[in-house]
């Protein structure tokens, strides 16, 4: 019995650890790696601490960045749901609203 426990608990790690390396957090760092580390893309989205901007403050960044950051954002954004990124509901509204634009 306490070998088929054991069994059962490594292979519940194992399959957990593998699922758990496809799925990434939405936090600032992972949104940096995804921007090939440019903070002023990520800083449309996410103030210092890495919390959603608030919807006026999104969309001025939004309007006042270049054509390179919003691409450069929409890309982002395009990996992050292809890498299955776990976004708070604000985060995957907004990158849902900046890759169909």
């Amino acid at each position: 019995m306490k070998k088929l426990i054991a069994a059962t608990a490594l292979t519940t790690l194992f399959a957990t650890g593998a699922f758990a390396e496809g799925v990434q957090q939405y936090n600032r760092s992972a949104m940096e790696t995804m921007a090939g580390g440019d903070t002023a893309v990520v800083d449309i989205m996410m103030d210092a601490e890495g919390n959603d901007r608030e919807d006026a403050d999104f969309q001025a960044r939004w309007d006042g960045a270049t054509p390179e950051q919003q691409a450069t954002l929409r890309d982002t954004c395009a990996r992050g749901i292809e890498e299955k990124v776990e976004f708070s509901e604000v985060g995957a509204a907004r990158c849902k609203i900046v890759t169909t634009n």
